[in-house]
């Protein structure tokens, strides 16, 4: 795969693909990886165009606590170990996105803010199957079935091929491009 998102790390200018971030995560929630590279993709590309952004200018706001897309995250931008993740469902409430596996009630809600700009996207309804999330949610629960188990993996494996094959402007819708001092996640 050539598809890679570009990121400065001071002076060099580096490039992070899926299947290197899924090297840092691993495949338990491949989806969620996918999510962060196709969101990274696009975000990056509104706040810069055809900049190259520097990984410690970029802030992240995520009304979903989802780990591949944390870690998908951290690896481009190195965000939750600096300070610039932040996880607030609460503001999922306010959102019209859809529901998230994430079992504490989250939404696939998301504002990235880098170059003086911020972006703020959800995932577009009916992307992710209603059953992944039931699935997801029964794995919070403690309460899925082997069968159930091996199920949620199968359609883990199926979003991250549909989200990695779909350009990313197909996949979230732009709620609002606005000024980075109104960013949430640097109160």
């Amino acid at each position: 795969m050539s598809e890679a998102i570009y990121v400065k790390d001071q002076e060099t200018v580096i490039a992070i693909s899926y299947p290197e971030m899924l090297k840092y995560h691993g495949r338990a929630y491949l989806a969620g990886v996918a999510m962060a590279f196709k969101l990274l993709e696009l975000a990056l590309s509104i706040l810069a165009g055809e900049e190259i952004i520097p990984r410690d200018k970029i802030s992240i706001l995520l009304a979903v606590n989802g780990p591949g897309i944390i870690d998908g995250i951290e690896m481009v931008t190195r965000a939750n170990t600096h300070g610039r993740l932040t996880v607030d469902q609460m503001i999922s409430f306010e959102q019209e996105a859809p529901d998230a596996a994430d079992g504490g009630g989250g939404k696939y809600y998301f504002e990235v803010a880098a170059s003086e700009k911020k972006v703020s996207l959800k995932l577009k309804h009916g992307l992710i199957p209603a059953e992944f999330i039931e699935l997801s949610y029964k794995v919070h629960a403690g309460t899925i079935t082997m069968a159930e188990t091996i199920m949620l993996q199968k359609l883990k494996e199926e979003i991250a091929a549909f989200l990695m094959a779909s350009a990313a402007g197909d996949l979230f819708t732009v709620v609002d491009i606005s000024p980075e001092k109104n960013f949430q996640a640097s109160r």
